[in-house]
């Protein structure tokens, strides 16, 4: 099996830890153990044995998760170590040498890696920002054939932080199901909304949605490697053996944080912290591209914890990243890590502090090379 560099993560890997100013990260600033558990629960957890447990997940865990999906139970839930490993075994389960796999892009990315990997033919359809970064379902079942066995989206959308409203997820239900196929969403944002209400889950809309979320991203908690695919029973049940394969089961720990975390009150207490994080720095960030129209542009984000920005400057987006890096310790992502130049991905979930002083940064960087508004 041969595996294509995985650009996105490469060069973060490459970059995040080694600047001042990491501009990259699309979560929202993690919390800290003691912000989440209370002194008997973090007692509790000190007299956890550090064993194996169940490689599925536990029960306990499985319930919460099935819970935030109305109708589904512990038998259609998976827990995983990060929703990287739920998207991973549920290619390598579910997809064949042969198959087809539309890719709603941009995205994370991941899938299209393990699918191209794994002898899948992949067939990519654009988001346009004329459209608002909205897929078109015209487009999509025009990829469709007789071989596509699924469809796989980012649902708050990465890096764009599109969202899809509940008439449009509905749409493209009634397209998957019309034809038969797997719909998958990264559903990793889900929470994240800017405005209005936490929205469904696919899981909630059809019988054969594959859903990936965890702790990391919207939950603020990426350390845990908590995550999760919900889907029919029978193909979770698939995934389960391929999971054996890979890492066994989760940390011990993180199913008992996890267990915690999930209960509704708790929940909602972290998803507010969150939206509120995220306003803020929208504002923030809403305001600095305003002060360089038009040299910079951008639909602004719904959900999601990152602002997709387009630039009007002669210079491609790896290299304009490796100048910021190099010259101002600064790293945001270029837009060639999605296929798209002349883009940069800035996260909006860290501090205020840190983002202005990001974004000061890029405003020197601009004086400087005579990029003015």
């Amino acid at each position: 099996m041969r595996i294509n560099e995985f650009l996105l993560e490469r060069i973060q890997s490459l970059n995040e830890n080694l600047v001042d100013i990491n501009l990259s990260d699309s979560g929202v600033h993690p919390y800290e153990l003691r912000d989440l558990l209370s002194a008997r629960e973090i007692e509790e957890m000190c007299a956890t044995e550090l064993g194996y447990g169940w490689t599925n997940g536990s029960e306990p865990l499985r319930d919460a998760i099935a819970a935030l999906y109305p109708g589904r139970d512990r038998n259609q839930v998976i827990a995983t170590n990060g929703s990287a490993e739920a998207n991973f075994v549920m290619v390598m389960a579910l997809l064949q040498p042969g198959d087809e796999l539309i890719v709603v892009v941009p995205n994370y990315l991941q899938i299209l890696g393990w699918a191209q990997a794994a002898g899948v033919v992949t067939r990519l359809v654009p988001l346009r920002q004329e459209n608002q970064w909205i897929p078109d379902l015209a487009e999509i079942e025009r990829a469709i054939t007789p071989r596509t066995r699924m469809i796989t989206l980012c649902n708050p959308n990465n890096p764009t932080g599109a969202l899809l409203e509940t008439q449009a997820m509905e749409s493209l239900v009634q397209l998957a199901r019309k034809h038969g196929l797997y719909l998958h969403a990264d559903e990793i944002y889900k929470g994240s909304q800017l405005q209005g209400t936490e929205g469904p889950s696919f899981a909630d809309l059809y019988e054969k949605a594959l859903v990936t979320n965890g702790l990391s991203k919207a939950m603020a908690m990426p350390g845990l490697r908590m995550g999760w695919l919900v889907g029919p029973k029978d193909e979770i049940a698939r995934v389960w053996h391929c999971k054996d394969y890979t890492s066994i089961t989760t940390g011990s720990l993180s199913e008992f944080i996890a267990c915690r975390v999930l209960e509704p009150a708790r929940r909602a207490k972290v998803l507010t912290r969150s939206k509120h994080i995220l306003r803020d720095n929208l504002a923030i960030i809403t305001a600095w591209i305003e002060r360089h129209s038009p040299l910079l542009s951008f639909i602004p984000p719904r959900a999601g914890g990152m602002a997709f920005i387009r630039y009007r400057m002669p210079i491609n987006s790896t290299e304009l990243v490796r100048r910021l890096v190099q010259e101002k310790s600064i790293f945001p992502v270029p837009g060639d890590a999605f296929g798209l130049d002349h883009y940069l991905r800035i996260g909006i979930g860290s501090p205020a502090s840190h983002l202005n002083e990001g974004l000061r940064r890029l405003d020197e960087f601009f004086a400087e090379n005579g990029f003015g508004s």
